[in-house]
């Protein structure tokens, strides 16, 4: 979203003038929002409490797949 320093307040598109400026004050806005990576761009570091998701997800799912296996052989014994 565009960034007005000069008002210190977000702009919707449609309050920006096609050159870029605010139409309130008239100051250029920045350019907001997310950037498009490039190929050469490094990816930021996965964070800890998503791997530490994904690794009790995975204990998760290896629990209920042992609890489907003794289900299945006590049902077949």
């Amino acid at each position: 979203m565009p960034w007005c320093p000069e008002c210190d307040a977000y702009r919707a598109p449609s309050a920006v003038e096609h050159g870029g400026a605010c139409r309130t004050c008239g100051t250029a806005v920045e350019r907001g929002g997310l950037r498009s990576l490039k190929v050469d761009d490094e990816l930021p570091p996965v964070p800890w409490s998503l791997k530490v998701l994904f690794v009790s997800f995975l204990v998760y799912l290896g629990w209920r797949a042992w609890q489907g296996v003794d289900w299945i052989l006590g049902r077949m014994g």
